[in-house]
């Protein structure tokens, strides 16, 4: 059940008398819990909404165009409270963010519907059996799910959660579900990486219905690290030898799937020296661009790009602000 909020002026739900601080109970038998509720039961022609008023329930059946919005309005986009992470991650980013910000910066996600609507990661810990057959009923597709090792036991270690170790389960029954999946695995050295990597990889690539994609990425490290796991960054060497291992797999499931399927970080590339890949169908249309993997290559496409476009004008100094890992690759561009 979820209050309603606002009704837009002539909206169907509008010219049935649909209220403000309505509360919605169910679309056709269906009770709506959250936003995903709400959006697959409201996709019928003809929906019936039952309504609670002063406690009083009544019922509107409103007759409309397929997927058409009918005006209803919720105190949030979830139309529910964000699931909070219930891992304590190794080498989780929020916990080493500095002190004094703003409250939101500190708050630790880990929804699925998050996962759908808005591309984050997720782990599947907080997720029990009835909503990971909600995600196959309703096909909610794609979803991105943090991997970062498929033993049980690591996994739990990684994510400072006993309950972790069950991914390889999860991921075979989404598959198998018809979900796209695509998967990250944050590499932390001496943990997860090497052999531990090539045993993640080999059994996700093994699924029968394997990941769209894979990202390998280094875990980012602040200098707010105090009290929290020692992870040590990967030095030059070790970065290309992600590289050298990740690209025995890239040529593996090209020749037997047409995809590279994984692919290592920018961050990998940058850090070990390594002249990035060909921006020219490598990364196959970026579908871990948000992970880090292919950003140069695209920024790369994108200015040559919107320099075809300029018209000839005065020549003028600017000033480029970036960080010290992409700063030799920016002086390249601007050269």
């Amino acid at each position: 059940m979820v209050t309603i909020t606002g009704v837009e002026m002539h909206s169907p739900a509008y010219k049935k008398g649909i209220l403000p601080g309505d509360e919605l109970v169910s679309i056709n038998g269906h009770l709506i819990f959250d936003v995903l509720d709400y959006r697959f039961y409201l996709t019928e022609k003809t929906v019936c909404l039952s309504l609670l008023r002063d406690h009083c329930s009544r019922e509107v059946t409103l007759h409309k165009k397929e997927y058409e919005d009918i005006g209803l309005t919720f105190a949030s986009f979830l139309m529910d409270e964000k699931k909070r992470c219930s891992n304590a991650c190794v080498f989780c980013f929020v916990d080493q963010n500095p002190p004094g910000m703003r409250e939101s910066i500190y708050f630790k996600d880990d929804d699925t519907r998050l996962s759908f609507l808005h591309g984050s990661y997720v782990t599947l810990t907080n997720c029990k059996d009835k909503d990971v057959e909600r995600i196959a009923a309703m096909h909610i597709s794609p979803l991105r799910v943090s991997v970062h090792s498929t033993r049980p036991e690591l996994r739990c270690k990684l994510l400072g959660n006993r309950y972790g170790g069950n991914v390889s389960e999860r991921l075979l029954f989404l598959t198998n579900q018809g979900i796209e999946v695509h998967c990250q695995i944050v590499l932390c050295k001496g943990l997860n990486d090497g052999a531990e990597l090539d045993r993640t990889l080999t059994d996700l690539l093994r699924l029968e219905h394997p990941p769209a994609s894979i990202a390998v990425v280094p875990a980012g490290l602040t200098k707010h690290r105090d009290n929290l796991y020692p992870l040590t960054p990967f030095t030059p060497e070790e970065c290309r030898r992600v590289i050298r291992q990740v690209a025995k797999y890239q040529e593996k499931t090209l020749s037997q799937r047409g995809t590279r399927c994984v692919w290592a970080a920018d961050e990998f590339y940058t850090r070990g020296g390594v002249p990035h890949p060909p921006k020219e169908g490598f990364y196959e249309g970026y579908p871990q661009l948000d992970n880090g993997i292919g950003l140069l290559a695209s920024f790369e496409q994108e200015v040559e790009d919107a320099l075809k476009t300029c018209k000839a004008g005065k020549s003028r100094k600017i000033s480029l602000a970036t960080g010290e890992a992409a700063a030799s690759f920016l002086s390249a561009m601007v050269a």
